[in-house]
Order: C-alpha cells, then sequence, then structure tokens
C-alpha cells in the first residue's frame, strides 16, 4: 500500500503528468484530434512552467503555513513533546551508517531547545519501509549532537495518520495528552489535524521561516523557471493533497 501511494502520487504530479501528456498529444494529432492535441502540449508545457517557479514555491509554502504565535511560557503548560520523523539517508560519516536528512535534524534541533527550556520529556516518531527504526537513528543523533535523550520512541509509524496513532497509544499509558508537536510549517497543519482527531491537544512548534513577509518584493527570478523550485512544489503539492485527503476522510 505504501508503495502504491507512492506510485499515484507520481503520476497525477509533474513531471510525470507532463510527460503524459507530451506522448498523447502527437497520438491525438495521429488520429486526426489536432484541437485535442494543441491541447494536451499545451496543458503539459503551462503546467511544467508554472510548478517549475520559485513564485509558485512561495505562495504554495505561504498557503500551507500558519503562524504558531507561541511563547515558551505557552510550551512550558505542556506535557511532552513529540517530534516526527522524516525519512533516514546512507551515511558515510564516522558516526553512524544510517542518519537523518536534514529536513528531521532541523526538527530535532527545534525540539532540543523546546527540551531545555521546558525541561519536557521527548517522545520521537517514526518507522520506515524497510524495517529500520527511524525512532531509534533520531534519539542517536538526538544524544550524539545535543546531550539529550527521548523518553519514547514510537517505532512502528510509516506516516503521518500512524505517527498519530502510536503516539497516542504510548503516551495515553501516562495520561499525557497536551503536547508540543514538532514538524515542519508545511507539514503543520495535516500533522495538527490528525494529532488532534486522535485526541491530543496540539501546542504546535513549527520549523519553518513562516509567511513570506510583504516586504520582500518580487524579482524576475521569481518568474524564471528553476528545477530546484520543481522539487519543492512537488513536495508542497503533495502536502496539499494530503491535507485535503485526511481533512475530508
Amino acid at each position: 500500500m505504501f508503495e502504491l501511494v507512492k506510485l499515484i502520487s507520481a503520476i497525477i504530479l509533474p513531471p510525470f503528468n507532463v510527460i503524459i501528456l507530451l506522448i498523447f498529444a502527437p497520438l491525438f494529432w495521429l488520429f486526426g484530434c489536432k484541437k485535442i492535441a494543441f491541447l494536451s502540449a499545451f496543458l503539459a508545457i503551462g503546467i511544467l512552467y508554472l510548478f517549475s517557479l520559485p513564485y509558485t514555491a512561495q505562495k504554495l509554502n505561504d498557503s500551507l503555513t500558519v503562524e504558531d504565535n507561541l511563547s515558551i511560557e505557552d510550551y512550558r503548560h505542556a506535557q511532552a513533546i513529540v517530534v516526527l520523523g522524516g525519512g533516514l539517508r546512507d551515511s558515510k560519516e564516522l558516526y553512524n551508517n544510517l542518519s537523518v536528512p536534514g529536513l528531521v535534524l532541523e526538527r530535532m534541533r527545534y525540539a532540543a531547545y523546546l527540551h531545555k527550556e521546558t525541561e519536557l520529556p521527548i517522545l520521537l516518531s517514526g518507522a520506515s519501509p524497510n524495517g529500520n527504526s527511524e525512532a531509534k537513528i533520531m534519539n542517536e543523533e538526538l544524544f550524539t549532537f545535543f546531550g539529550i535523550k527521548a523518553k519514547w520512541l514510537e517505532e512502528k509509524s510509516l506516516n503521518t495518520r500512524e505517527n498519530a496513532q502510536f503516539s497516542y497509544e504510548m503516551l495515553e499509558r501516562d495520561g499525557i495528552k497536551k503536547i508540543i508537536l514538532v514538524t515542519n510549517q508545511w507539514h503543520m497543519q495535516r500533522a495538527k489535524l490528525l494529532f488532534e482527531r486522535i485526541g491530543f491537544q496540539v501546542l504546535p512548534a513549527s520549523v519553518g521561516n513562516g509567511v513570506t513577509p510583504d516586504s520582500y518584493n518580487l524579482t524576475y527570478m521569481h518568474f524564471i523557471p528553476q528545477a530546484g523550485a520543481l522539487n519543492v512544489n512537488m513536495q508542497l503539492l503533495k502536502e496539499w493533497i494530503g491535507y485535503w485527503r485526511d481533512k475530508l476522510q
């Protein structure tokens, strides 16, 4: 199921859907459907251009971001800190043959700061489809780089819904319902929705630069297609699809 979801996501998003449209355009032409052929080609170029723009990435990111507007004093009223995993990578660094990517390290850094300010215990949540424990690797690096050990390791979840479910099962035994939830700002709306639905009271602790300030002026580079922007846009589009899927369920 995990691989099927990834496959479907790849098919319906650029650049795969662009390739499909470009394949069908000459086929429509050969069968005499010239208007549909032109439409397919035009849509392919339009989609590729739109989702290769830094401007589109900025707007998508802003649309997914809700400012936390919370203080350290607010966070001190929680009972635990929950940090969501986000994958593993092979590592040639001397400290381990597996490591967390930069995205997860940013979450851990913020969690370490919040832990030191609030003295709240930490739960790390995440597993990999290949059987590795994201939570275990996160805990090793949390101790190596920040001198902190998590109190709980949730090592079964493969997605955000399972993050919420299995974290709740662990923390409920200790009477913990009010948590600080640490994840990236573009992921927070969906994560908060699922964690609150399962029964948590969530204080969001978002990692990111927040909503783009109005004082940041647009330049022509916002409208020049860039490969990096395409990658960011695909991540943000998948998050929007996931958010509305979970919201409507």
